[in-house]
């Protein structure tokens, strides 16, 4: 569904083909998002189909690129879209929730060996944020996602301290 959005904003910069868009998306982003070509193109037909951009083909050598170009009612769109009232955050279905889940029944030293398993996993993901971040200028918008990739990792790392808390004390409640 963002995605959508995401490509009708980058086509109000300008006319493009789907993989310039992607391109263009990922210079913006970085590498916290990761759509696949099929994934533009499919959107690129969609949003061609309900009238919010509009295709033209260029003959490009032998070959023919399909470049899109965002119509008024596409302009339409997008400014309704910032208009809505902003969705909640993605539902919680992270793997640890899973891990934990399935290790709960082994016990709390199973469940405690997931938390670290992942704490080593949110540090080095922390570690290769950070790197890609001291790489040199980039633009406003991609600094941003940026910190939000490492808040968001932070606030992980935070929650899994938060449950070894609650498992450790739940051992020697039930040890006593």
């Amino acid at each position: 569904m963002n995605l959508r959005y995401a490509l009708l904003a980058l086509l109000a910069d300008g006319e493009a083909h789907g993989y310039e868009l992607l391109k263009r998306f990922n210079e913006r982003i970085g590498p916290f998002w990761h759509p696949n070509i099929g994934q533009v193109y499919q959107l690129l037909h969609e949003l061609e189909r309900r009238g919010l951009a509009a295709r033209r083909d260029v003959a490009v050598g032998t070959r023919v690129r399909r470049v899109f170009r965002m119509t008024a009612r596409g302009e339409r769109a997008l400014g309704t879209w910032l208009a809505r009232r902003p969705g909640w955050p993605a539902p919680l279905r992270d793997e640890i929730i899973v891990r934990l889940l399935a290790a709960e029944r082994r016990g709390a030293a199973a469940v405690l060996g997931q938390l670290e398993r992942q704490e080593v996993e949110y540090r080095r993901y922390v570690s290769l944020v950070e790197e890609e971040a001291s790489r040199g200028a980039a633009s406003v918008m991609r600094q941003l996602v940026h910190e939000a990739a490492l808040g968001q990792a932070e606030a992980h790392l935070r929650w899994i301290a938060h449950c070894r808390t609650v498992f450790a004390t739940d051992r020697v409640a039930r040890a006593s």
